[in-house]
């Protein structure tokens, strides 16, 4: 009898990541998200370290130049101030985007079992613009809900949380994005907003920590800041990265099982 997972489920023996009566249970995607980080940080790791450099020194330096007296400054000082946050917040929305496209990347090498895309081609394929949009629409979103008196929020974050990821993988606009994240996280919010809103807290928690000690540790200059941005970057974002989009996989897998249709694109 061919006792092969189905389609769509990692090599590995399939029970390791099932879950009862298709449900998204806590410790099978706590495992997931450490098993896929482990097999893949020496593939992540280095490229966020080789990304988060330069974007660290531009975010470094936009921050020297926001720092700067407007008493003493005089107009082409502040050219360079609107100059300098114009292109570090550019390059973090692109860089960022970039490394979603990479996560996403080594994910499916450890969930599906496909073999890894190339960075070239990653670079080739990445949805820029569309992912930039939804991540502006994603944020303004949840500071909307956060301000109706949270809760709104986390029903927002909930149910759009998945939106990026699944951008991705099924090649579709922005708004059927958001729409198919709504439609997959459909009864899964509480052990959604457990795991990855957890890990949203702890990674906040964890960057207040990294900065504070290392401001502590090295003081307060543009070298400092550089660094500080560097490994703030490199820690928490891979984590937060793999654990979005494990997430993601983990739910189109259990609506491959339960017979559910592709979602429909505009």
């Amino acid at each position: 009898m061919d006792e092969r997972p189905p389609e769509g489920v990692s090599r590995r023996d399939s029970a390791e990541r099932a879950s009862p009566a298709g449900r998204l249970g806590l410790g099978d995607m706590f495992r997931s998200v450490a098993q896929v980080y482990v097999e893949q940080a020496g593939f992540l790791l280095p490229v966020a370290l080789c990304l988060f450099i330069p974007l660290g020194l531009l975010d470094a330096g936009a921050s020297e130049f926001a720092e700067l007296d407007p008493e003493e400054a005089d107009v082409g000082a502040f050219v360079g101030v609107g100059v300098a946050a114009a292109v570090s917040v550019a390059g973090a929305a692109l860089g960022e985007v970039f490394y979603a496209g990479v996560a996403m990347a080594a994910v499916t090498e450890s969930v599906e079992g496909h073999p890894r895309s190339s960075i070239g081609r990653v670079l080739r394929e990445v949805s820029y613009w569309h992912l930039i949009v939804l991540d502006v629409l994603f944020s303004l979103g949840l500071a909307v809900g956060i301000a109706l008196f949270v809760v709104p929020g986390l029903i927002f974050f909930v149910r759009y949380v998945l939106a990026a990821p699944l951008l991705e993988v099924e090649r579709c606009g922005v708004r059927d994005a958001f729409r198919h994240s709504r439609r997959l996280t459909h009864g899964h919010g509480m052990r959604i907003l457990l795991v990855l809103g957890g890990l949203w807290l702890v990674s906040d928690v964890l960057t207040t920590v990294l900065q504070d000690g290392g401001i502590w540790a090295l003081g307060d200059s543009f070298i400092s800041d550089w660094a500080i941005s560097v490994v703030v970057a490199v820690v928490v974002t891979p984590v937060w990265a793999v654990a979005v989009c494990v997430t993601a996989w983990r739910l189109l897998q259990l609506a491959r099982e339960g017979g559910e249709p592709p979602p429909e694109v505009s």
